[in-house]
């Protein structure tokens, strides 16, 4: 596992403007500069917060990846992607708790 890669790689993401947007054009190709897995850029690709959370990512840093980058930015879809949310209830937590 690359944690300490992954977490440079959304750090830049969430602070370097030519990254997002090279990101945006071409993940795949924005990816390939980073010692990663296959399996991690497919969760990075795949906005995987959860298993990125899982994997020892930094919450906050996950959060802004979202934020920044997601297809959708919507908070409640985040925390959603992080564990099942019930119609109408209150979700506060941006992080998974083990």
């Amino acid at each position: 596992m690359s944690r300490n890669v992954i977490e440079r790689v959304l750090h830049q993401l969430t602070v370097d403007r030519s990254a997002k947007q090279r990101f945006r054009e071409d993940a795949d190709g924005y990816l390939a500069r980073f010692a990663l897995s296959e399996h991690e850029r497919s969760l990075l690709k795949g906005f995987d917060v959860a298993a990125l959370q899982q994997m020892g990512v930094n919450p906050m840093l996950t959060m802004g990846f979202w934020q920044e980058l997601a297809p959708t930015r919507d908070m409640r879809q985040y925390m959603r992607a992080l564990r099942p949310v019930a119609d109408g209830e209150a979700v506060h937590v941006a992080a998974i708790k083990q």
